[in-house]
């Protein structure tokens, strides 16, 4: 738990300028020209080292939609370190989970069809607490290590008996230095990255038949459903690739695309999530199926995402009283950042997430929900978190039997 009132980076004092010179080029060809699509508002809790928002950028020489944000790679170094939602047992992609379980089943089979066999030598790259490793050493593969830069992370993966390294992105290459791989994993990883520079260096920890397995979301398949708008844009998510994207990338590595597939991913509320799954490797490029562009598909978004916004009706909830909001992660965030929170009401935030406990959020605290119940034992509570109402219903009824008559959630547009 971090104290109420530890201080902010100054790396995450307020955002882009609207309409300001561009203070992020292009993270894949540098170009200086890219044109701003959006201005996006993220209330970050107390002392994160993020920016409360960014503008949304468009590059079309290379196909990328990025986050011009102002923060530098280090903030979000410190931010993956100490702040985010990946490192315990439970946390996202430790597999403990129902349909965390099955992303990461699914992503063995995808993986295990570029293995030349079960002697094969993994890295994974940003792997949290190692859900993937423990499935691919639970089907036999033993020369598999994960690298994480949380430390609690580390030490969950590790308990599990997993072997790890405790670093950065950018300091594989040290790190690993001497092993060699015949697949170097990076799973819902590149996106969360302001500097891509270091990733042409994995290259020297590939084996000469060597491939790099890169899944990121997929623009083209974002889509403004029953998700609160512009729900594909958060404070993590910062580069939004096309395949022309990841190749052109690659190819700075001496790397060419091998395969580029659309994937649907499972939520834990039972939606989908679409990735985008390339595979590159040493060689000639084969032809490949035209892709999609992503610009085109973000502006599209973009645009629905703002019609629904307009029709999206108050919460409904009770006319007077209290609010607690469920939730201070990325959804919650976004809809501050959109005013469609009862901002006048709410009395806190209430979080499962340790590393959120304690701090606050748009200068309301963030507390255990066992703690909120107790002091707000009549509020109204407003469900901000992608997540099964059925779930949050059952945690309620364990913290307090009762309590789940006064759950409210967000109405979808009229």
């Amino acid at each position: 738990m971090h104290p109420e009132n530890s201080p902010p980076s100054p790396a995450g004092t307020g955002t882009a300028s609207p309409d300001g010179p561009c203070v992020r080029p292009c993270p894949v060809c540098g170009s200086t020209e890219a044109r701003a699509l959006k201005t996006l508002s993220l209330p970050q809790p107390s002392g994160s080292p993020l920016p409360d928002g960014y503008r949304l950028m468009a590059c079309d020489d290379c196909d990328l939609v990025f986050a011009e944000t102002p923060a530098p790679q280090s903030a979000y170094d410190l931010y993956y370190q100490r702040c985010a939602k990946y490192g315990g047992p439970t946390g996202t992609g430790a597999g403990q989970h129902r349909a965390d379980q099955e992303r990461i089943e699914q992503l063995a089979d995808r993986l295990q069809a570029c293995l030349p066999g079960q002697q094969a030598r993994v890295l994974d790259l940003g792997c949290g607490a190692g859900g993937l490793l423990a499935v691919l050493q639970a089907r036999g593969l033993s020369q598999i290590k994960g690298l994480d830069p949380d430390p609690g992370a580390v030490q969950t993966a590790r308990s599990r008996g997993l072997r790890m390294h405790e670093g950065l992105i950018h300091e594989a290459g040290t790190l690993c230095a001497g092993e060699r791989y015949d697949l170097i994993v990076l799973s819902h990883v590149v996106e969360h990255l302001r500097d891509l520079g270091s990733l042409p260096e994995l290259t020297r920890l590939l084996t000469p038949e060597g491939r790099i397995y890169i899944e990121v979301p997929h623009p083209a398949g974002y889509a403004c459903d029953e998700r609160p708008p512009y729900y594909y844009f958060d404070s993590e998510h910062i580069n939004h690739f096309s395949a022309q994207a990841l190749g052109r990338l690659m190819a700075g590595a001496g790397l060419a695309l091998q395969s580029a597939e659309a994937v649907s991913l499972t939520l834990p509320d039972g939606g989908r999530y679409p990735a985008l799954a390339v595979v590159a490797a040493r060689g000639q490029a084969p032809t490949l199926p035209e892709q999609p562009s992503t610009v085109e598909a973000v502006q599209r978004y973009l645009q629905a995402c703002g019609e629904k916004a307009t029709r999206i009706p108050r919460p409904p909830l009770p006319p007077q009283g209290p609010v607690l909001a469920w939730g201070a992660g990325s959804w919650a965030q976004r809809l501050l950042g959109q005013g469609q929170l009862p901002r006048d009401r709410l009395v806190a935030f209430l979080d499962n997430d340790p590393n959120k406990q304690g701090l606050q959020l748009d200068g309301l605290p963030i507390l255990p929900p066992v703690l909120g119940l107790q002091r707000h034992p009549d509020a109204a509570i407003l469900v901000c978190v992608a997540i099964d109402p059925q779930q949050v219903a059952s945690a309620l009824d364990d913290l307090q039997p009762g309590a789940r008559q006064r759950l409210h959630f967000l109405s979808q547009p009229t």
